[in-house]
């Protein structure tokens, strides 16, 4: 049963791993995909695939899983626990039911249940979205084109015996999980991929839901995905900080020469400010960071724990620019206070009391006051 269990797992998941392998040399990749796009495509989706596999054939522990890791040719190292846990837990999203390892299990990690070859129903589909809204919190948007692949890949599968389209399905996926088709938006994610390795400035064409169409140069620096959307972070001429466009609303993109240009846009994302920040809680297990990347403009973040009378964390953040970190205060649900700089200390004054006032005018309005 088990065995048969795994071939069929292989039958529904092939097509998906037709997509070259990482080895000690690099990774074996097509003439027409960028090496970075498969690398990411190859890593992550392919280990939780390898996962997955090994646990239906039976309990592993970590060192197990390791040797396996070792052992497999397109995969070659062992990986961290804490890549395991992340890897364990996607695939508890996506409806597998894993037993953590204790004693009684002798320290391994046992499959109980999965729903691959499953017969696709509501309760099926609400599992997938239910999935991809974890994954959205923590994958990069290269990893969220492989769940996205995968996923339909399972739709299709479950779908072959039948007559049913699978299109409505997937669109009631991606709805039910409040993302868009970033596949829709591969050649235009590779494309960007490499500006961003050789710093090449674009001329963009973009179409703004509040200003309309619109023509600016653009120096791509990073890809990152939030919310459902992956976007791609980089300088304009015309805006003081960073900007992040959504990759969706990307009319056009082209390639310029102006290396006066290109150097002045290079040289400003060098500049980096150093944000001291107070945040008070009870015990040190009451904070654990912010958990933002330099994909969103914050290339380092430590903190440290002050006991005493009043208990709290200086957390300090070397940013390009203010509004991820801003976003993130917003919605911590703790009390904090900006040390420095002056400067981002007044523009958070500055939204808070702009928020205030539209709650109030909003307020005012609904009492029929306003």
């Amino acid at each position: 049963m088990i065995s048969q269990q795994s071939d069929n797992l292989d039958a529904n998941l092939a097509p998906f791993l037709e997509l070259g392998v990482e080895t000690e040399e690099g990774l074996r990749s097509s003439e027409d995909q960028p090496l970075s796009a498969r690398r990411a495509l190859n890593g992550t989706a392919y280990r939780i695939y390898r996962l997955l596999q090994w646990l239906i054939q039976a309990p592993l522990t970590v060192d197990q899983l390791n040797r396996k890791f070792e052992q497999d040719p397109g995969i070659g190292k062992p990986v961290s626990n804490d890549s395991i846990w992340l890897y364990v837990n996607t695939l508890k999203a996506l409806g597998c039911v894993i037993r953590r390892p204790s004693p009684r299990n002798g320290f391994a990690y046992q499959m109980v249940s999965h729903p691959f070859g499953m017969t696709l129903e509501q309760n099926g589909l609400e599992v997938l979205a239910q999935a991809k809204v974890v994954a959205q919190r923590h994958f990069s948007p290269q990893e969220m084109l492989a769940l996205d692949s995968l996923l339909k890949k399972m739709i299709a599968q479950s779908l072959l015996q039948g007559s049913e389209d699978g299109s409505e399905w997937m669109t009631q996926l991606f709805v039910q999980s409040r993302s868009l088709d970033s596949q829709e938006c591969r050649t235009r994610i590779e494309q960007l991929e490499r500006s961003i390795l050789e710093e090449s400035l674009l001329e963009v064409t973009y179409a703004s839901p509040l200003k309309g169409e619109s023509v600016f140069t653009f120096l791509p620096e990073s890809l990152f995905y939030r919310q459902g959307v992956v976007y791609v972070r980089g300088e304009r001429l015309d805006y003081p900080g960073p900007s992040s466009l959504r990759v969706d609303r990307l009319l056009g993109v082209q390639t310029i020469q102006d290396d006066d240009l290109r150097t002045q846009l290079i040289d400003r994302q060098q500049v980096k400010v150093e944000i001291v920040l107070k945040v008070f809680v009870r015990s040190p297990r009451g904070f654990q960071g912010f958990a933002l990347d330099p994909n969103q403009g914050v290339y380092q973040e430590s903190r440290l724990w002050v006991d005493g009378p009043d208990p709290h964390y200086e957390v300090r953040l070397l940013v390009r620019d203010f509004f991820y970190v801003k976003q993130t205060l917003l919605s911590l649900g703790l009390p904090f206070a900006i040390e420095s700089p002056d400067v981002f200390r007044q523009d958070m004054r500055e939204t808070l009391d702009t928020m205030l006032e539209f709650y109030k005018a909003k307020g005012s309005t609904a009492d029929g006051h306003g």
